[in-house]
């Protein structure tokens, strides 16, 4: 080649260099991933001293060119977590790239029990395994934070069982302190749960769980231990997540301050082990600034237990004992995911009902709040089967003025005030976005908004969700969008009611699924789904057996003697 067709060679933009290295390292990664799945033991794992071996080579390597700590640490544990997708050799002929988000646009019409609160049926299942009181909760939200705490209370000495759609405590021996290594399985707050069950006692243990939560934050709980005559030790040196170490030496001071950014499942935990405690215990919040959600969470709980506790301001005084732990206690409805089916009703218009208890939670109130100001028929029905009910004539189309929304409604909510506005965007060409998702919202809220926009073909510009112009639009992708987290996934669910001739996929269903096994069965069933279980076919009868009766007899000859 000539020098003058290389001078004449179009250089690539800045752009188009960054994203080929991107797909280097993608590249990278999955040779690196398949690497790995060689070296595996016959268990599946990877050997600890090799798992040492990588990271210390790793961290040296690092060193040399950065010093931020989440290239050091939590990059690697990202790496040595992250899944990909079978090569297009092996997957099967059949398998479905992407999710396709098509859910029939006649008016809604849903009446149902209403899931039920996941993280009040784990503070009970708690107590009656640390009373060793039988206990039964039905209908229960059996997804997965649930059946790992399950697992958890076993592993710990505790008896229960899933039936159907409930959950039996048995009555055992109250759960001891056991030196074992604990699985917490994907929630923090079930970690939370039992580190505060160890804090109160002559302990230790080892605390493993899920991947994500080998990259959670649990900084905090290691500073704070020390206040209960405890000590955390984080597994992976220079790591903040799961597996820790914990040792405890049983000595509690008379109060407990806890810090100011301590999350409030610590303290949701510390006080719902508290009754079990040899001796009382007095905890001051007064520093942290989510207090009354700790209170309004915990202490009904504990009271209709019949603990002996007592508020003063921001200090609650707990006694040991539990003199009426309920066998049927009432669980109040699970608000985030009400929120959403209630949600269906202004997507689609029509009619949901939903049976069950509104929590008095703050940000139960905040969703309330927000409900009122969609418009519609919004009430709570009392009596023998508490309910709530949503009606609007038509799919709801939000003002020129905006949506409002009230000041505690809580962050990890807003992706569905956002699938309303998007619809509108949608629906009407345009939608104005309320200050809490133009200003208030953190840098990575912000990143997931975007990438959630481009998926249902919109984009932000100057604070206002309109659609792509056709030459925005990049090429539609057959694996569609992998939502972070199952509220996202919600959300384009509900989006996907107003969606125009372009498809909206979902890479990754089985998100939503972790956090309401049923969700799909509703979804796919609209506008009118049917979710009570049909009853199982009868068994065919037996055909009675013949029995012939005769005068005749066998005539056995003798066998001949054996030598």
């Amino acid at each position: 080649m000539s020098e003058h067709a290389t001078e004449n060679r179009p250089r690539k933009s800045l752009r188009e260099s960054v994203c080929e290295i991107d797909r280097d390292i993608l590249r990278l990664l999955m040779r690196r991933h398949n690497l790995l799945r060689r070296m595996h033991t016959a268990k599946g794992h990877l050997d600890p001293a090799e798992e040492k071996f990588l990271r210390e080579a790793w961290e040296a390597a690092a060193s040399r060119v950065s010093r931020d700590p989440r290239l050091s640490s939590r990059f690697f544990t990202l790496m040595q977590e992250v899944a990909f997708l079978p090569r297009p050799e092996d997957e099967p002929a059949d398998k479905r790239p992407a999710f396709n988000l098509a859910p029939a646009t006649a008016p809604v019409d849903l009446a149902m029990r209403a899931p039920l609160a996941c993280r009040d049926a784990r503070a009970w299942l708690y107590l009656a395994a640390a009373s060793g009181r039988p206990l039964r909760l039905e209908p229960c939200l059996m997804n997965d934070p649930l059946v790992d705490c399950v697992k958890m209370l076993n592993q710990l000495g505790a008896a229960i069982t899933r039936e159907n759609e409930g959950v039996n405590a048995m009555p055992a021996a109250p759960l001891a302190a056991l030196d074992k290594v604990v699985h917490v399985g994907c929630s923090a707050w079930n970690f939370y749960l039992t580190l505060g069950h160890y804090l109160g006692r002559p302990s230790r243990a080892k605390f493993v769980g899920d991947p994500d939560l080998r990259l959670a934050d649990f900084s905090v709980a290691r500073r704070f231990a020390g206040q209960m005559g405890a000590r955390l030790i984080q597994a992976v040196p220079k790591s903040d997540g799961l597996p820790v170490r914990l040792e405890c030496s049983g000595v509690l001071p008379d109060t407990v301050r806890l810090p100011a950014d301590a999350p409030t499942e610590l303290a949701e935990a510390i006080l719902l082990a508290a009754p079990c405690y040899a001796q009382p215990l007095r905890l001051d919040l007064a520093d942290m600034a989510a207090r009354a959600v700790v209170f309004a969470r915990t202490l009904p709980i504990l009271e209709q237990a019949g603990a002996d506790v007592r508020r003063e301001a921001d200090t609650i005084r707990v006694t040991p004992g539990l003199s009426a732990l309920p066998e049927r206690p009432s669980l109040p409805l699970e608000a985030e995911l009400a929120l959403l089916l209630l949600g269906l009703a202004p997507s689609l218009g029509g009619t949901v009902r939903l049976e069950g208890r509104w929590p008095q939670t703050p940000a139960a109130r905040a969703g309330w709040e927000f409900l009122q100001g969609l418009g519609g028929d919004l009430r709570r029905e009392e009596g023998e089967t508490p309910a709530v009910r949503l009606s609007l004539n038509a799919p709801l189309v939000i003002p020129a003025a905006g949506l409002a929304l009230p000041p505690d409604f809580p962050a990890e909510w807003l992706p569905l005030p956002l699938a309303l506005l998007a619809q509108t965007a949608l629906r009407q060409g345009s939608a104005p976005l309320p200050s809490a998702l133009r200003e208030g919202c953190s840098d990575e809220f912000r990143a997931d908004m975007t990438s959630f926009c481009t998926a249902l073909h919109l984009c932000v510009e100057d604070g206002v969700l309109r659609p792509l112009r056709e030459e925005e639009q990049s090429a539609p992708s057959g694996r569609g969008w992998n939502a972070p987290d199952p509220v996202w996934a919600l959300a384009l669910a509900l989006a996907a009611c107003a969606r125009d001739k372009r498809q909206v996929r979902l890479g990754n269903p089985g998100i939503i699924t972790g956090l309401y096994p049923a969700f799909w069965t509703l979804y796919n069933g609209l506008p009118a789904p049917k979710m009570e279980r049909a009853p199982a076919p009868a068994a065919p009868a037996l055909k009675a057996r013949r029995r012939i009766i005769t005068n005749v007899l066998a005539d056995i000859p003798d066998l001949p003697d054996e030598d």
